[in-house]
């Protein structure tokens, strides 16, 4: 009993440690992604231009495409929404001003830009950062004073002045464009596709989870999983995600390392596949609990690596887990929401929750789309399935209570999609609303006893975040 006592502290200790240090390393250094999306950062070089936050895009598409389909609303309601970029630093409220000109008319535009002031320093770093950011207001200032006097004609805009413009702007350079306003328009509409498509499946989940409820509780429907009895192979299984958590840290540290020495045409290509190799390779650790004594077949039986009640039974399971976890997800969202404005009223602004993978999408070509595809909607769902709910719940619902189901359940399923909500890089506020969906992937993974409903809804998530991002971006 004391040697068990032992493993099981020394086993949760290790686990907490490399937990925290995850979520450190991406609060400093935007530290490694647990879901493999490593994108080369080259330390050295400082952006001259702040960059803009990845909601401002949104706002603007939004707010733009607002003006173009109902002309009678107000502009000052239109750019309510924008409020936060008038109040940012100076690419922000450069972003602004180019708003306001796009809505209000492009001489208030370039009377609004002329007003961002550009700090100046004497420090020789910041004065380049000035110089550039001095010049980027001129551009602002100029493209829009020409539109102001041509009545907007945007050809009287050059060429590389907007060219300049978008280099550090974005869809706001384009603004000044004929295409401005109809990528507004397709982004506006590919956001209400997004609505209506959560909407439906947050109904079907709705109805989904009360039928299930349903079934079990008149006895229809048993859950599949049986947790194992073997008190050395649940201790193996919290082992085995502990070094799973140290060997995925540590090869995607190392792919981060690798990455930077890529030459700069190949560091995005390279560091997806890099990462990729870390992700498939963090699964060398299978071969733990085989060291450790425990048969292959008792592992699978433990983690759920089996076929189910068949394969396409299970895939179609999977695409229930999915629509069952969304109504969670929305629960956990509007915790989110509350938190994130408690946190606004104590420390400001908050910066909304992102991804590397969505946020690498505007830059992506066509060989990197499909690595990011393969990296988060195949690689991903497999490795963390396996890790998450295999390994770790398998451990928690053999430790806790197992016998008493529902008790041992839940709490196996809120603990493990903490952790796994938490080491995502979308920040701690944000982990109700990962962590719920996780909560939906247990669910499933107790009532089917196999991870391959999991691994599917797993992956249709994260394919459907990405496409949409790939639509917006």
């Amino acid at each position: 009993m004391p040697n068990k006592i032992l493993r099981l502290s020394v086993t949760w200790a290790t686990i907490l440690a490399i937990a925290s240090l995850v979520i450190v390393l991406q609060r400093v250094r935007g530290g490694p992604d647990p879901e493999g999306m490593t994108e080369p950062v080259d330390d050295s070089v400082v952006p001259l231009v702040e960059p803009l936050r990845l909601d401002a895009e949104l706002t603007a598409k939004l707010v733009v495409a607002a003006r173009a389909w109902a002309p009678t609303v107000s502009s000052e309601l239109l750019m309510t929404n924008a409020k936060p970029l008038e109040e940012g630093n100076s690419s922000e409220r450069l972003a602004h001003a180019i708003l306001v000109g796009a809505v209000e008319g492009w001489s208030k535009g370039a009377d609004a830009a002329r007003g961002v002031e550009v700090i100046e320093s004497d420090d020789s770093d910041e004065r380049d950062a000035y110089e550039a950011n001095s010049a980027l207001k001129a551009d602002v200032v100029g493209a829009m004073e020409e539109l102001a006097t041509s009545n907007g004609d945007f050809a009287a805009v050059s060429d590389e002045t907007r060219e300049r413009i978008e280099a550090d702007l974005g869809f706001f350079g384009r603004l000044l464009s004929a295409d401005g306003v109809s990528e507004a328009k397709s982004g506006f509409a590919v956001m209400i596709f997004a609505g209506v498509w959560y909407l439906t499946v947050f109904l079907l989940g709705l109805v989904a989870l009360i039928a299930l409820v349903g079934f079990v509780g008149t006895g229809k429907w048993k859950p599949a999983l049986q947790p194992t009895s073997d008190g050395h192979v649940t201790l193996v299984l919290g082992e085995t995600f502990a070094v799973w958590m140290g060997l995925y840290l540590f090869l995607t540290i190392g792919a981060t390392l690798i990455a930077a020495f890529l030459p700069e045409s190949a560091a995005s290509t390279g560091g997806l596949v890099l990462s990729i190799a870390a992700m498939g390779g963090s699964l060398a650790v299978l071969a733990f609990p085989r060291l450790r004594g425990v048969s292959a077949t008792d592992l699978r039986a433990a983690i759920g690596l089996n076929t189910g009640r068949g394969i396409l039974r299970e895939v179609g399971a999977g695409v229930m887990c999915y629509v069952s976890a969304v109504p969670i997800l929305v629960a956990g969202g509007i915790i989110y929401f509350i938190l994130s404005l408690i946190a606004q009223a104590i420390s400001g602004e908050q910066a909304p929750p992102s991804h590397p993978a969505v946020e690498m999408l505007g830059g992506a070509g066509a060989i990197e789309v499909v690595l990011l595809f393969t990296l988060a909607s195949v690689m991903a769902p497999i490795v963390e399935e396996i890790a998450f709910r295999g390994f770790l719940y398998g451990h928690l619902r053999g430790f806790v209570m197992p016998h008493a189901r529902l008790a041992s359940a839940m709490v196996a399923a809120v603990v493990s999609s903490v952790i796994f909500a938490a080491i995502h890089p979308q920040g701690l506020l944000f982990v109700p609303a990962l962590g719920g969906l996780a909560v939906g992937f247990c669910l499933y993974r107790e009532m089917r006893g196999s991870l391959i409903a999991p691994m599917v809804a797993h992956g249709i998530n994260n394919a459907f975040t990405l496409a949409l991002g790939l639509m917006l971006f």
